[in-house]
């Protein structure tokens, strides 16, 4: 099948693409999560809910009144997580781990050879998708891991600044949580929220801007060490995000919002109707399986679309710079001709 010229996309068209490439190939994409999350996910739930505290089909709330029925509901969504340490310790330093450095990457890289493959109106084929991203396990790990290494580090850093800035503001102004707190010194609880509040906000529009920054613009590795198959592919992203972060940053804002209004709105009403459940918690397991492939279509597009622009502003800058060259030859060869 003859291919279509892929052309950059606005947000708008980005995010209609990626509703219309899932809705084509839904069940490529959720079989893709299922595979690789869906087991993650089911033993994550047997390893921190404590399953001989949850019913089965729906939490018994029989005798409340409505609101206090609602509240036992959420309320028992916090109760029934296990309180064995050696579960929790299993969870913390092998399945979650294991999540991140396997599932996700392999998730991604399915993802973009599906949407590719869509894109570009080919074939959508799941097994050729499985195998092209296991061929490049290894590297996928690794980078990864690497990704994540930095993240940690850049998310440390920027809290150790952060930190180290509200040591000095309080030894500048000479002030301190216990003179905040001390009913008989100017300042007074009040006061003390609003600073308290004032900074907390302050540091997580830090932690968007900052660290999010470099994240965002490192984030496109994946891909590139999927298709290029040479580096850890940091540097590359770096060099294929310059002069796009904002644009990238608001698809991915919109995106977030999408998501977390969409999938919060449906475990409200799961809770709210089987409360802590069994059956509640293995809908949530599948709700996860079915959002996740939109966020990944999501990020294979953008990814698709930096490249396009790259190439394009590529091409010109090598137009443009055969044309200085062609003007150079020809305005040294001017002189010789006129002598001639």
């Amino acid at each position: 099948m003859n291919q279509i010229p892929m052309t950059p996309m606005g947000v708008g068209k980005l995010l209609d693409k990626s509703f219309n490439v899932y809705r084509q190939h839904f069940g490529a994409y959720f079989l893709l999560a299922l595979i690789w999350f869906g087991p993650f996910l089911l033993l994550q739930q047997l390893l921190l809910i404590d399953l001989s505290n949850v019913p089965l089909l729906m939490q018994d709330t029989e005798g409340l009144e409505f609101w206090e029925a609602m509240g036992e509901k959420f309320i028992g969504q916090e109760e029934m997580v296990t309180q064995n340490i050696a579960r929790l310790l299993l969870y913390l330093f092998l399945v979650a781990p294991l999540t991140m450095a396997v599932a996700y990457p392999q998730l991604l890289a399915g993802a973009t050879l599906l949407t590719k493959s869509a894109w570009e109106q080919q074939t959508v084929d799941l097994k050729a998708a499985l195998k092209g991203a296991l061929g490049r396990f290894w590297p996928l790990v690794g980078s990864t891991l690497v990704y994540g290494l930095l993240a940690i580090a850049v998310v440390f850093g920027f809290t150790l600044v952060f930190l180290l800035i509200g040591f000095l503001f309080t030894i500048v102004t000479g002030s301190s949580i216990e003179t905040f707190l001390d009913a008989g010194s100017d300042f007074n609880p009040v006061l003390f929220f609003i600073v308290f509040l004032f900074g907390y906000l302050l540091f997580l529009l830090g932690l968007v801007l900052v660290p999010g920054y470099f994240l965002l613009r490192w984030s496109f590795y994946l891909p590139l060490v999927l298709f290029e198959k040479g580096g850890v592919g940091i540097d590359q992203s770096w060099r294929l995000t310059k002069g796009n972060f904002w644009r990238i940053f608001a698809i991915f804002i919109v995106l977030s919002f999408l998501y977390s209004t969409f999938s919060g709105g449906i475990q409200v009403v799961i809770l709210s109707i089987l409360g802590t459940s069994i059956i509640s918690q293995i809908i949530l397991v599948v709700l996860s399986c079915l959002l996740m492939p939109w966020m990944a279509i999501v990020y294979a597009l953008v990814y698709f679309d930096l490249r396009v622009r790259k190439d394009g502003t590529d091409l010109q800058e090598m137009m443009n710079k055969q044309l200085d060259q062609s003007t150079d030859r020809f305005s040294a060869e001017e002189p010789g001709a006129a002598h001639e």
